[in-house]
């Protein structure tokens, strides 16, 4: 069930050759200015989270949605900003060919999956108060917190400079947690 206020939205994570694909969100954009995040954005009328997420990887960084595999689905974890996010993950079935929307991205990342498995993550607690949205009813899962917000853990992936961090951290984490599970 959908919380009150919030939206759905979709992200993918395309696997090529054992790497992730990241964007660096352009600086100019008035939410996560800067930040490192997969392709994605919010559901058009009657799409599915594979229909918005392949959409959105198309025009953002030119990813063509005939050369990703839908492979499943994470998680779906809410944002402070009043997402809710569906993560699909997505193999790319042949050499991609990418060219970033300068309005939404400023620079393409391709991490190594391996180098996040090794990297020093680290998880903190945050008090979140939903920036420019209604409070959260009480009943909503029990997220609720003083003020309207909601209390979440947001794990951090540092990564040659970077920080991996926020919503899309926590993606990564959720991502890990399951390839080490396969490998134990």
């Amino acid at each position: 069930m959908l919380p009150k206020g919030f939206v759905d939205a979709a992200v993918l994570l395309p696997v090529w050759e054992g790497h992730l694909l990241f964007t660096v969100r352009a600086a100019h954009l008035p939410h996560h200015a800067a930040q490192i995040s997969f392709p994605g954005g919010r559901f058009d009328d009657g799409e599915t989270a594979e229909q918005a997420a392949l959409r959105e990887a198309w025009e953002e960084v030119g990813l063509e949605p005939g050369a990703v595999e839908i492979l499943g689905h994470l998680n779906p974890t809410l944002s402070p900003f009043g997402y809710r996010v569906f993560p699909l993950l997505g193999h790319i079935t042949r050499a991609p060919r990418l060219t970033p929307n300068p309005e939404e991205v400023s620079e393409l990342l391709w991490v190594p999956i391996q180098e996040l498995i090794e990297a020093p993550a680290y998880a903190e607690e945050r008090a979140v108060t939903r920036l420019n949205q209604p409070p959260l009813d009480p009943e909503d899962a029990g997220l609720v917190q003083p003020g309207g917000g909601f209390k979440r853990r947001v794990w951090h992936y540092p990564w040659r400079g970077y920080d991996i961090w926020g919503v899309t951290g926590n993606i990564v984490h959720d991502f890990l947690e399951r390839i080490k599970e396969v490998r134990l």
